[in-house]
């Protein structure tokens, strides 16, 4: 099969045996790749309302038919798992080196189960697959873990791995790679420390065969090309060019999701990161684009601290959303979480409500040990973050994410606790983005803003594969823009893209383009309508996962926050999310998707 690499590695890490199976055709035509193979195993393997915690909750790493190839952008890879941040469909993706590794290893996915009885971590270079203690690493960060592991067996090797959050099972643990990468949303990090599994590495040997790799030549440098022309400001700025667009729009989440514009917004925007602490430019493997920014602290308190990032999702969460406008606190508080292995966002969050039950009195210093845990305060949000990783204090609290922290707590503190299906939300206000309002209510995993990518064409006010135009603060034409965005991105997860080279409106992959690099990298024509069904099986298939999970209607909602509060301040000044408006787009949501009115799929 063009493209894959054919097999499937299995792991049982309570009999502690690996098995090799081939690759189906069927698999492959039917759900593609990355996402696809995810949710067709995690369903058909996973027993209803199994304990993301549970050995038998699958932890799944899939590729797609580009992986391998030297294509810019074609270097992510997915883990599908069962979130114990939200108690569903979990699922995030990874840039860097390991995809194209494990290709080159032989292997389309990994798919893990079990518990180990001590520390492991698992080596994989083609056909010879070890576990392998990891007494020695338990305890380490992510960085010193990756460091030992390509010591012992090689720099060839890339690794992923977790850090103590991951050991101690914080709900919103992540995996890093290559000392800067994350699987970040969703607690993959603590299920895999659920196992007692520290690491994975892959080191391959062959190659992908691609059905026509004349034309896949001829497609790299036509991308390049269009790379070069059409995302200078990622490949300058990386990621927080985006923060000028939302605070000028009024809809960068500012002290938990009070206010849309914030004061300290030049202190913390790209050209400060620009100035203040990018050296250079970081590349995944083979992408032309280069957005990710090595950083170092030069002075002050902070000084010493070396980063990729801050990308801009951790600037807004451990930034505006927290109040807080020094820099080189959140580039410190970047490097905290990517070496203990904290998900930015949802850390983010969680100290930014912790910094609003203050504000309100709702805890005191005796709950936080004596810390002043108020907006803006960087000291504090260093100190928490440490807590939360290592569950110590309040930080035990705040480790079981925004959801169940509220619920802990209580006193009124759950009407300012923001998260949709219990995943806190990326760095767009959804009431001045009336698009991102639908896409976060009806997301697969909760809030979040990839698999719609809808707040692009919000900001930027043009239709994201047509022309056109779309009013950010009306709710017309919202809905069916919701729908193909998450179509379109359903199929990127699939091959598996990463999604700056398939950017609404910019591209420079958009539908045609997508079209024809699965044609050249399996061999097989295929039609938009073909990948749109498969599209919409695979968002058939987990949306069953999740209702068997126990969510309904009422769940694809937003916080009352969003309905209730409006904004503050900024151009978004005075907007809500009008619950009746609101309400129609669902409907005509489920009407697309041709699910019920209670949003239930009809099962052929």
């Amino acid at each position: 099969m063009y493209g894959y690499a054919g097999k499937i590695l299995r792991v049982n890490l309570t009999k502690g045996k690996v098995v090799t199976e081939q690759l189906g055709k069927n698999l492959a035509s039917l759900y593609i790749g990355g996402k696809g193979f995810g949710s067709k195993i995690l369903v058909e393997e996973t027993k209803p309302k199994t304990d993301p915690y549970n050995p038998e909750n699958l932890l799944i790493f899939s590729t797609g038919p580009v992986n391998g190839t030297l294509l810019s952008g074609a270097s992510k890879f997915c883990a599908v798992f069962k979130s114990p941040l939200t108690g569903i469909w979990g699922e995030s993706q990874c840039g860097g080196y390991f995809a194209p590794q494990l290709k080159y290893a032989g292997y389309d996915l990994i798919m893990i189960k079990g518990k180990s009885q001590r520390p492991v971590y698992l080596t994989i270079e083609d056909e010879e697959i070890r576990i392998n203690d990891a007494t020695h690493l338990w305890g380490k960060d992510t960085f010193e873990t990756e460091s030992v592991i390509k010591k012992d067996h090689g720099d060839g090797f890339q690794v992923l791995s977790i850090g103590p959050a991951g050991e101690n099972l914080v709900r919103f643990a992540c995996i890093t790679h290559d000392k800067g990468r994350q699987f970040g949303r969703c607690g993959a990090g603590a299920v895999m420390g659920s196992k007692k599994l520290k690491a994975v590495a892959v080191k391959g040997s062959g190659t992908v065969e691609i059905a026509k790799p004349e034309k896949l030549d001829e497609f790299r440098k036509e991308l390049n090309e269009k790379i070069r022309e059409r995302l200078k400001s990622l490949t300058e700025y990386g990621t927080p060019a985006i923060m000028a667009l939302t605070n000028t729009t009024g809809t960068l989440p500012t002290r938990n999701w009070q206010e849309g514009e914030f004061e300290g917004f030049e202190e913390i925007n790209a050209e400060a990161m620009k100035r203040k602490l990018v050296k250079r430019s970081k590349a995944c493997y083979a992408c032309t684009v280069a957005c990710g920014k090595l950083s170092r602290v030069e002075t002050g308190p902070y000084a010493g601290t070396e980063v990729e990032g801050p990308e801009y999702e951790t600037l807004f969460a451990l930034g505006s959303l927290c109040g807080n406008s020094n820099l080189e606190s959140i580039a410190k508080a970047n490097e905290i979480c990517d070496r203990l292995g904290l998900d930015t966002i949802s850390a983010g969050n969680a100290l930014a409500f912790a910094m609003e039950c203050y504000e309100k009195r709702i805890i005191t210093q005796k709950d936080t040990n004596g810390l002043t845990l108020a907006f803006g305060s960087h000291e504090a949000i260093i100190t928490m973050l440490r807590k939360i990783a290592y569950k110590e204090g309040f930080g035990k609290i705040l480790a079981e994410g925004v959801k169940r922290a509220a619920g802990i707590i209580g006193k009124g503190s759950e009407k300012f606790a923001v998260h949709v299906k219990g995943l806190e939300p990326p760095g767009y206000d959804p009431r001045g983005l009336k698009g991102v309002a639908l896409a976060y209510a009806v997301s697969c995993r909760g809030a979040c803003h990839l698999r719609h990518m809808a707040y692009r064409p919000n900001l930027t006010g043009q239709k994201p594969f047509e022309p056109g135009t779309i009013n950010r603060l009306t709710y017309e034409g919202q809905t069916e823009m919701v729908k193909e965005l998450e179509d379109f991105y359903t199929l990127v997860d699939c091959m598996v893209l990463c999604k700056f080279l398939c950017l609404p409106t910019v591209g420079p992959i958009l539908w045609d383009e997508l079209i024809k690099l699965y044609s050249i990298t399996t061999g097989v024509e295929i039609k938009k309508d073909r990948l749109l069904s498969i599209a919409n099986n695979i968002n058939n298939l987990i949306r069953q996962l999740n209702l068997r999970e126990g969510l309904n209607r009422k769940d694809d909602t937003l916080p009352k926050r969003f309905f209730d509060e409006e904004l503050r301040t900024g151009n978004s000044k005075g907007e809500t999310v009008q619950k009746q408006e609101f309400e129609k787009m669902l409907d005509k949501y489920y009407k697309l998707r041709g699910w019920n009115k209670e949003g239930k799929p009809k099962i052929d």
